[in-house]
């Protein structure tokens, strides 16, 4: 059997961490790809992966092999892709945050007239829904290691202090004149407060605790919305405080903001696909990245 077909099998096992699967993609049963995994394993003489009762978890020789061989795969994956370009996906299947999908990509996508199926998660949930082909691109606040998915940067948001526009009427409101206050009577009157957090581990305002008091956060009351529309809605309509993304404001909200005081943070998006399917997906990638630039 040509080690160059042997090769070629084990890369799609790698990435896919189970044989029907990976047998899909190539067109081969399970028993096929069973007989190439082990016609391999006595060329090489060497074990490449231990068997689960669901999936093939690779050993160290398997993860080294799999360093030596990607890079010229994937090369001749792009190369065939050019040649013979793979059929276009008639339905866009994106999985993203729902927040940030809403207001950065809903607005345009609807106005195309293209079919579309978006699916809302976390970054595994959403990662995994990738990997398992059942959407095509997926836009995730984390890097993520999944084999045979690759990412690329396609958004920085920044994340700001907020607040009920009434705010200022808190007579131990920190933030009058153009004296900046002191740290520690900021950070007091930041713990009194009420806060609208998106989750119980305070992700997004420990970010921010740490840039601008290098500590961590003692809340004494909060409320969690997990969905920072919700949380928006909030402070509009009640009194509290909430750390948000800049984006997500607009030049109309009616809200208090402070970027000069308090620090803000920023946070990396990046676009997720499938290796060896970007050129199919090239239309629906630069329609993405001119939106999030708009």
């Amino acid at each position: 059997m040509n080690p160059i077909e042997l090769y070629q099998s084990f890369y799609c096992i790698y990435r896919e961490r189970n044989l029907t699967k990976a047998g899909k993609l190539l067109g081969l049963s399970q028993p096929a790809l069973s007989l190439h995994l082990q016609s391999l394993e006595r060329h090489r003489k060497e074990v490449l992966f231990l068997r689960t009762s669901r999936d093939l978890i690779p050993t160290d020789a398997a993860k080294r092999l799999y360093v030596q061989i990607a890079g010229p795969i994937e090369e001749l994956e792009r190369m065939e892709g050019q040649i013979h370009p793979k059929e276009k996906p008639k339905k866009l299947r994106i999985g993203s945050a729902k927040e940030w999908f809403q207001e950065k990509i809903l607005p345009n996508l609807s106005k195309t007239g293209l079919s579309f199926h978006v699916q809302y998660g976390y970054p595994s949930n959403l990662l995994d829904a990738l990997s398992n082909r059942e959407i095509d691109l997926a836009i995730s606040n984390q890097k993520l290691n999944f084999p045979g998915i690759s990412f690329e940067e396609l958004y920085t948001e920044t994340f700001v202090f907020v607040a009920s526009e009434k705010i200022s009427l808190d007579p131990n409101f920190p933030f009058r004149g153009n004296l900046k206050p002191k740290p520690e009577l900021m950070k007091q009157w930041m713990e009194e407060q009420h806060w609208f957090v998106y989750s119980e581990d305070f992700a997004i305002v420990r970010r921010f605790w740490k840039v601008n008091f290098d500590s961590r956060p003692q809340l004494k009351t909060y409320s969690v919305l997990p969905n920072l529309h919700d949380i928006k809605t909030a402070l509009q309509m009640g009194w509290g405080v909430s750390i948000l993304p800049s984006y997500l404001l607009g030049k109309k909200a009616s809200l208090y903001t402070n970027e000069r005081e308090c620090k803000g943070f920023q946070n990396q998006l990046y676009l997720a696909y499938r290796v060896g399917e970007r050129p199919s997906l090239e239309d629906q990638i630069q329609r993405l990245m001119d939106w999030v630039k708009t």
